[in-house]
């Protein structure tokens, strides 16, 4: 193909953009409120935008690929804001279990980033991967620009989380360093291979034999974390951590200057 039949893809990043600020503002919202969601929907906002400033330099074969599927992904997650916002039944069980706990102010700021983006990568990625195909229009598959995806991301996933903690919880981020079995999906690997799994479960959605035994899956698996968060099997830990965790919640820090 020439370059004079080239596809303009010098919007794409602008769409990101305009994504990145839809998401602010719910967090501005949230902030204001002193609502917990604004803890992941701050993260989102900034994994976004690395995203958009990276689009058109990392080498994606499709990047108009890429930039649907962060759309489809994105809207999963803003329909189950807007539909607990709304007291609507709509909200997928696997995002009214994080907000309940979320609600309840006695799990800390990492805690609540880690609840709610392992609901968004466990439970809306496969759907989302579903929506926009796993494959290109010749065939060919999209894994290699999923991939790219994950390299781009994971690199930053670690210096966000650090980020968000700073924001919400710059007295008493100690305590999310006393027991990190639940850390893993914020590290590079851990975010990695938690998208992979979205991957793998998105091709047993297509499958119509595996499907309902897949949605059925990426429900029970956040259900999963959310019980081992809030009662760690050690009662001992289970004891220390609830008191360390309501006492945080007290002191959260809710930024004035809400913009991200």
């Amino acid at each position: 193909m020439s370059a004079l039949t080239q596809p303009d893809l010098s919007n794409l990043p602008h769409v990101l953009s305009e994504l990145a600020d839809q998401l602010d503002e719910y967090v501005c919202r949230y902030e204001a409120a002193k609502d917990s969601r604004a803890i992941f929907t701050y993260a989102y906002v900034k994994i976004t935008r690395t995203l958009a400033s990276k689009l058109l330099d990392v080498g994606f074969t499709h990047p108009e690929w890429v930039v649907s599927l962060a759309q489809h992904f994105a809207s999963h997650y803003l329909h189950a804001l807007d539909a607990w916002d709304h007291r609507s039944n709509d909200i997928p069980p696997a995002w009214k279990i994080v907000f309940e706990t979320i609600k309840l102010n006695r799990t800390s700021v990492l805690e609540d980033l880690i609840l709610a983006m392992t609901s968004h990568i466990v439970h809306d990625l496969p759907l989302s991967l579903v929506e926009v195909g796993l494959q290109a229009t010749d065939g060919t598959s999209h894994i290699f620009d999923f991939h790219r995806m994950n390299d781009v991301l994971a690199t930053d996933i670690q210096p966000i989380a650090d980020g968000v903690t700073a924001r919400y919880e710059p007295f008493f981020r100690w305590i999310d360093h006393l027991e990190r079995r639940h850390t893993v999906v914020l590290t590079n690997f851990g975010f990695r291979v938690s998208r992979g799994v979205a991957w793998y479960n998105a091709s047993r959605l297509l499958d119509p034999i595996s499907q309902k035994a897949a949605l059925n899956s990426v429900t029970r698996s956040v259900t999963a974390l959310v019980s081992d968060v809030r009662k760690p099997p050690d009662w001992s830990l289970r004891i220390v951590f609830v008191w360390l965790r309501w006492f945080a919640a007290l002191f959260r820090v809710w930024p004035k200057n809400a913009s991200v």
